[in-house]
């Protein structure tokens, strides 16, 4: 009972400090605290502190479903050291077929995908076995959904508390472990990010497992955030406080803030 109650009240003064969710466009009252990216997405569940956020009760539930395929594809690759951390993907991808029905289906690869991924082997890491068809609706709806609220949680935590206002949004493009291997990441992204960063406590990491870089405007306008999961994927998410600043760019998918649920 006394932990419950330090939680409690651990609880109330986040929520005192961070009182309106910081994915809704700052108009609705956070009533919750979000792990981002979430527990599932770390070995047996352990997660260092940090990157918790504010958020109402819908958007924290609403989007599990999305950090759960997300912790999916993220654990995929490098297999899990132990016979616990194997046993957890397993779950977590019983879990997905359960709640995103044909979504593992998707991901199975097509002939010439295996033949693509055959002919690409020897610039691969010698570990690597296979190859997955991430290029599916499905698939790239839950990252986009993931990575627009990465990017909605991390513009928070790195701008000590702005909200992005309805008026803004995120642009997510994401990679593959084998896209980036084969075709590669702009430059240009990387020439814009600080030093990565990753979830520590006392001298414990996360590193390997979850980092991210960002870069921000002088005027908190605009930003940019990197974020690896293992060796797995990346997702590179771009916010703005005005989501008209997109609309430079052709064929882009903007998610503005409120409507993140229904990317």
């Amino acid at each position: 009972m006394g932990e419950a109650k330090h939680n409690r009240r651990r609880k109330l003064a986040f929520l005192r400090k961070h009182p309106y969710c910081c994915f809704c466009g700052g108009a609705t009252p956070a009533t919750t605290v979000d792990h981002v990216p979430s527990r599932q997405m770390f070995s047996l569940k352990r997660r260092p502190k940090g990157l918790e956020v504010p958020a109402c009760n819908a958007c924290n539930q609403a989007t599990r479903q999305y950090e759960q395929v997300a912790a999916m594809l993220g654990r995929i690759y490098p297999d899990g050291p132990t016979h616990a951390d194997r046993d957890e993907v397993g779950k977590i991808m019983h879990a997905v077929d359960r709640n995103a029905p044909g979504l593992i289906e998707e991901m199975m690869p097509s002939i010439r995908q295996e033949h693509r991924f055959m002919r690409s082997k020897p610039s691969l890491p010698k570990d690597v076995a296979g190859v997955f068809n991430c290029g599916g609706p499905l698939l790239n709806r839950s990252i986009q959904s993931f990575g627009a609220k990465l990017g909605l949680a991390l513009y928070y935590a790195t701008t000590d508390g702005l909200i992005v206002p309805l008026e803004g949004g995120v642009a997510v493009q994401w990679y593959s472990n084998f896209a980036a291997a084969t075709e590669g990441i702009p430059d240009s992204i990387f020439q814009l990010l600080g030093p990565p960063k990753t979830l520590t406590q006392g001298k414990w990491g996360v590193g390997e497992q979850f980092s991210y870089a960002f870069a921000i405007a002088e005027n908190a306008k605009m930003a940019a955030y990197f974020a690896t999961f293992r060796g797995s994927f990346a997702v590179v998410s771009w916010v703005c406080q005005d989501a008209s600043g997109f609309d430079v760019v052709d064929d882009i998918v903007v998610h503005r803030p409120g409507q993140v649920l229904n990317c």
